[in-house]
């Protein structure tokens, strides 16, 4: 027996397949994400109590697995599902600029990271290193850490480092839960850092600090 919300179901999905998400509001394009994963409840009732407990679609799928599970009618497999959605996301936003070969400022640092940072939920940090031509050696997470803090030794930074060969290196970081300004840790941590790459004569080029689509480079900040 055909559902009373098919004909609702196939209206959305054909207005997606003429207009995209034109003309679609956020309860109605939710909505429709759900379909995929819900096949036979009516998902705008759903949609709703999401959006009215997170604020926004970008609340609902940075939202943990784990607090999804408790709005009513949001099972596990429905909260992997929106996990994944913010999984690929991240990575269809951050493929473009991991194709960067060179890293020649604190602008190109900057550009670098934020798409890669900006949405994680936790605190992350990232280490690229470079060769003398400011060719990208590599790059990659090197410590995940909670909402607030993330550590990770000095030592682990410049064997990593040495490693790679590398002639400079920038660090990057993320303030999920905050504003893109340096706490008196960061300087210090920065400074300390600065001082342990130059005994094994690598420069740190930059520390970036990510929070949303901001970024301070500590370079341009005069904290290096």
């Amino acid at each position: 027996m055909a559902s009373v919300h098919d004909g609702h179901r196939e209206r959305l999905k054909k207005q997606f397949a003429e207009h995209g998400g034109e003309g679609m509001n956020d309860i109605q394009f939710l909505e429709m994400l759900l379909y995929y994963v819900i096949p036979r409840r009516d998902t705008n009732e759903l949609s709703h109590a999401l959006l009215e407990r997170y604020g926004s679609l970008r609340g609902v799928l940075d939202a943990p697995a784990g607090d999804l599970t408790t709005v009513p009618g949001i099972g596990d497999h429905t909260a992997r599902y929106l996990e994944t959605i913010r999984e690929a996301l991240r990575r269809y936003i951050s493929e473009p600029v991991k194709e960067m070969r060179y890293i020649f400022s604190c602008s190109d640092a900057g550009k670098y990271f934020v798409p890669i940072l900006q949405y994680e939920t936790v605190e992350k940090v990232y280490l690229m290193c470079l060769n003398g031509r400011g060719a990208v050696i590599s790059c990659g997470e090197i410590a995940t850490g909670t909402l607030t803090t993330v550590n990770v030794s000095i030592r682990k930074i410049v064997d990593i480092a040495m490693r790679a060969h590398a002639t400079s290196v920038v660090l990057a970081h993320n303030h999920p839960a905050g504003f893109a300004l340096p706490s008196t840790e960061d300087r210090a941590y920065t400074f300390e850092l600065k001082h342990a790459l130059e005994l094994m004569d690598i420069q740190l080029m930059d520390h970036i600090l990510v929070a949303d689509s901001d970024y301070v480079s500590f370079a341009q900040s005069g904290y290096i």
